[in-house]
């Protein structure tokens, strides 16, 4: 069980590796605002401001760079080694806040609210509403400043 337990955390963290080495290139546009956003794939959010999950017990989260991290409930969570904290299977609430923020998300119900200045990243299906303007998530994905468009 425990040789398991390993092999999921070690195949998680190959893939937020790959995840923010991708988006860490790309062309973003930050902006200033709230997105509430529901769906199933991938969310990334960066930047400095608050980003509240709520987990149901499937998928992983992976947080960096928090100074505020509150969770509330069950599942797997193992703190990584250069700051960064990893939940997997959790059902409950997870909040993290500050600057130079990032939170990685993936899953079959990936549920979240960021507010702050920054951007996220949706790729999956799913809507999203930032600052009362409505949108849906891409297969191909796409970043979006936390800014009405």
């Amino acid at each position: 069980m425990k040789i398991k337990r390993m092999m999921f955390v070690l195949l998680a963290l190959v893939a937020v590796s790959l995840v923010f080495a991708l988006t860490a290139s790309a062309e973003t546009v930050k902006g200033t605002g709230t997105i509430t956003a529901q769906g199933s794939g991938m969310a990334i959010v960066r930047g400095d401001g608050e980003v509240v999950i709520h987990g149901h017990g499937g998928g992983s989260v992976y947080v960096k760079g928090a100074d505020v991290l509150q969770a509330v409930g069950i599942g797997m969570r193992s703190d990584l080694p250069g700051g960064g904290v990893l939940f997997l299977g959790w059902r409950g609430t997870i909040r993290a806040a500050g600057d130079d923020l990032a939170v990685w998300m993936m899953g079959k119900s990936v549920e979240f609210t960021a507010t702050g200045t920054g951007w996220v990243y949706l790729q999956g299906r799913g809507t999203y509403t930032i600052n009362g303007e409505d949108g849906e998530w891409t297969a191909r994905g796409e970043h979006l400043p936390l800014a009405p468009q």
